[in-house]
């Protein structure tokens, strides 16, 4: 967000195929499960203050 009514939006490839090995199952999701989460992360710190509000929003 910007300011206004402007924003920036940002897409990435997070990956080409997501392949879960039976053998392997628990171990490959938590692998991409924090791949996801270090993606969000990464712009989280970009704009911190577009990730929350100081307001009750859900009541």
């Amino acid at each position: 967000f910007h300011g206004g009514n402007r924003y920036e939006i940002f897409f990435e490839r997070f990956a080409e195929e997501i392949v879960l090995n039976r053998n392997r199952r628990a171990e490959d999701i938590q692998y991409w499960t924090q791949r996801y989460v270090d993606r969000l992360e990464h712009y989280a710190r970009l704009a911190p203050y577009n990730w929350f509000n100081f307001y009750p929003f859900w009541d």
